[in-house]
């Protein structure tokens, strides 16, 4: 007999690609032609429990995949396409994606970089990239 006292639980990256990644896959599959979806890796981050990718699609818009870890990286856990990047005022490029009330920011810096979660524009989650 089960233990009803035990529970499952998930990390706080696989209940946010839960909770904000299947209307984002769904958009970013349906209605593309495939060559659209073709893309050029232009940032990953392999951090604690996720795999980070930001792409330039051949449509040369921005996408952000997550995977969470172990993974084959045949299928992402959250998918956004349309994000912005620029430089901010330390000369880091910040990759931004919006999703609902939720914000990921990559950012791309001497180091590894990193992975910001924001909200409802509260910071929730800070991931560094090589902290595996």
């Amino acid at each position: 007999m089960k233990n009803l006292t035990t529970k499952v639980t998930k990390s706080l990256w696989g209940i946010l690609a839960t909770a904000t990644g299947t209307a984002s896959i769904l958009t970013a599959t349906l209605g593309n032609p495939a060559s659209a979806l073709a893309t050029t890796p232009i940032f990953s981050c392999s951090a604690e429990g996720v795999y980070i990718e930001v792409s330039q699609l051949n449509s040369g818009k921005l996408r952000y995949a997550a995977y969470n870890i172990p993974t084959t990286l045949q299928r992402p856990d959250l998918l956004i396409n349309g994000g912005t990047s620029k430089r901010n005022q330390n000369g880091e490029i910040v990759y931004r994606f919006k999703n609902n009330n939720y914000l990921y920011a990559a950012i791309k810096d001497a180091g590894y970089g990193r992975v910001l979660v924001y909200r409802n524009n509260r910071l929730i989650a800070t991931k560094y990239c090589g902290d595996v």
